[in-house]
């Protein structure tokens, strides 16, 4: 016969092991890695059919959007150039997609070259940057 001591911290550890697992899989799924256009193609046959998240400067000139389709075409490249990496996202184009920014897209790389975006996240840093302070003299 266990006491209600018993139950009670057995219940108690059975509620603290479920919190914990749900932290632990939110943090997981909340820190999202992601790899340079250089360092996806350094990966090589391994990059191919793996979910990866991908950071680069979009270029301006590859930008095709079929809006029939909810087709979005670009390209995405390093900061400091190299090669470009084919970008095909499925959705709308969104109202900011302008050459330089940079852009962070989640999907996986298909054995032709293209990367096949699920996801697609535009970072603009201009909007965000701190405002200029303005120096106030003491008036005499």
């Amino acid at each position: 016969m266990t006491s209600t001591r018993t139950k009670l911290i057995v219940a108690l550890l059975v509620v603290m092991g479920t919190i914990g697992v749900l932290i632990r899989t939110a943090v997981t799924h909340a820190s999202t890695f992601y790899v340079t256009v250089s360092e996806l193609y350094q990966e090589g046959a391994q990059a191919v059919h793996q979910q990866t998240t991908v950071s680069g400067n979009l270029v301006g000139s590859t930008i095709n959007y079929n809006p029939d389709k909810s087709l979005l075409q670009f390209s995405l490249q390093d900061t400091a150039g190299g090669r470009q990496l084919p970008v095909v996202f499925h959705g709308t184009k969104p109202d900011d997609f302008s050459n330089g920014w940079p852009v962070i897209v989640t999907g996986t790389m298909n054995s032709d070259g293209t990367f096949e975006a699920s996801k697609l996240l535009i970072k603009c840093p201009s909007k965000y940057s701190a405002a200029k302070q303005k120096t106030y003299t003491a008036a005499q």
